[in-house]
């Protein structure tokens, strides 16, 4: 049960000291929250201390005890006044009655008197204040209904919007993988900075009234803080609009919210934040993935897979198809590498299914994929070859490889040649010696960055394996007949 605060107020020090010590007040469910010695002194105690209970003297020299209850009254204070007075007169009766006071006591106060009084004040005030509590709830939950059929573009009638026409607005939402009580949701995000908040469903909606970006992500960032235990994430646009057209805003902030799994290593998703450049994956993607596994190039695996994260976050896929795929892809990638290494273990459909249960998010779905495939090259040997697929296997490595510090004895040591017979054997294959061969590979490759890609000499050389850009100038004019810097103005010649 609340405690009541009550004020007393009288210009006679033995009255006041009297009222304070005449019961046990707490007993009471009452707490004395001060006196005053004048009705001016009185008024300004109500304004700051605003108590619930308040005895008032009715005669006091200045401002009176009936002047300083009107001017209370008139500045909105609701609180209990009861009279105190020395004289008997009914006139004052009358006058504290009209006046909506709640009893008319005569000094000196009796005890057996008082006690009944305050106890039914307080019945009144709990009674009152309850019924102020559900009035409030009933408002505010009204409040809530109406914008949220706004929001939602069912509400024909927004006359009542015109209270609001002035300003900026700004929409955000938060979602939540696992929904928590709302109450926990408001209590971890500040919502004095708020301009209101709305619930549709599980999702909270949060409008901003000209407040600038930056604000805004910093509240963000410091209630993503408070929330760090529960795997949720801000929707935010980022342009400012007019009331009229919150609904439309807030149809783009659900396209954000299907997007989540997507993103879900973004804290704070903004419509500017969003993949926009189109994606598409290699058709020798899986091969390629293959590749890197089969070497145990783990750099090139994170890119594999940085590009595939790209891809579906570029076309905008939902959940259950990006998971489907996923799985199809992982079943090919093992299929192709089962073909020459039977060894491997290759997952059953319970590790798989436990992979995906584990995963909220397509980067920790990825992340578990690329972990199942990393350990799965420490399976294989990348290296071995039988006679028949020697210099395949050396080819595709080049292949791959021909930016590292190559030659013919790191290749007889990664596949377990002798160095002389490999050359030999490299020699009648391909027609090259493999110094030769690997020149090829790398002023191919070479062309390709200066033509395609616009990159300078030296980061061209740097590119292809040669650390001297003077030695890699010299091998591209032998090789291609001109300079890198002459073949690339002659393409751009050709293409102008």
């Amino acid at each position: 049960m609340s405690v009541l605060k009550v004020l007393f107020v009288d210009d006679e020090p033995l009255i006041r000291e009297g009222l304070t010590s005449v019961i046990e007040w707490n007993d009471y469910g009452y707490q004395v929250v001060g006196t005053a010695e004048n009705g001016k002194v009185g008024l300004e105690k109500i304004r700051t201390l605003r108590p619930d209970v308040v005895f008032v003297d009715i005669r006091m020299p200045g401002l009176s005890g009936i002047d300083m209850v009107k001017q209370a009254k008139q500045e909105g204070y609701s609180c209990k006044f009861v009279v105190l007075s020395g004289y008997s007169n009914f006139s004052y009766a009358q006058q504290s009655i009209r006046l909506g006071m709640e009893s008319y006591l005569l000094k000196p106060v009796d005890e057996e008197e008082l006690i009944p009084l305050i106890q039914h004040l307080q019945k009144k005030c709990m009674s009152e204040n309850l019924l102020h509590s559900q009035i409030n709830e009933y408002e505010t939950m009204t409040e809530m209904e109406e914008w949220k059929e706004f929001l939602q573009g069912r509400k024909k009638n927004n006359s009542w919007l015109k209270q609001y026409q002035d300003g900026t607005f700004r929409i955000a939402s938060v979602t939540f993988i696992d929904q928590p009580e709302k109450s926990w949701v408001e209590g971890k995000i500040d919502t004095d900075q708020l301009y209101k908040y709305v619930w549709i469903d599980q999702v909270m909606y949060l409008l901003f009234k000209d407040c600038d970006v930056a604000s805004i992500k910093r509240l963000f960032l410091s209630s993503s803080r408070l929330m760090a235990t529960k795997h949720h994430q801000f929707q935010f646009m980022e342009e400012g609009t007019t009331i009229e057209k919150l609904p439309v805003i807030v149809n783009q902030l659900k396209q954000l919210h299907r997007l989540h799994f997507s993103y879900g290593n973004t804290t704070i998703l903004s419509n500017k934040e969003l993949v926009s450049e189109n994606h598409y994956l290699a058709e020798d993607w899986i091969e390629e993935v293959c590749r890197s596994i089969e070497f145990e190039d783990d750099n090139k695996l994170d890119c594999y897979f940085d590009e595939i994260e790209k891809y579906y976050q570029a076309n905008q896929y939902q959940s259950r198809r990006i998971v489907t795929e996923l799985i199809e892809i992982t079943k090919d990638i093992y299929t192709k590498l089962s073909k020459a290494n039977t060894d491997i273990h290759i997952p059953s459909n319970e590790e798989m299914a436990k992979i995906i249960c584990d995963s909220q998010t397509l980067q920790e779905l990825l992340s578990s994929l690329k972990n199942l495939l990393s350990q799965t090259a420490s399976e294989i040997i990348g290296f071995a070859c039988n006679a028949e697929n020697t210099i395949e296997k050396i080819i595709e490595f080049v292949e791959k490889f021909y930016y590292k510090d190559l030659n013919l004895k790191v290749i007889a040591d990664l596949f377990n040649y002798n160095r002389s017979y490999l050359g030999k054997k490299f020699k009648k294959q391909t027609g090259n010696y493999f110094h030769r061969y690997l020149d090829i590979v790398r002023m191919e490759k070479a062309k390709y960055f200066l033509v395609e890609e616009d990159l300078k000499v030296y980061e061209v050389s740097e590119k292809v394996g040669y650390s001297n850009n003077d030695y890699f100038y010299k091998k591209f004019k032998k090789y291609v007949g001109v300079s890198p810097k002459e073949f690339q103005k002659r393409h751009r010649k050709q293409h102008a």
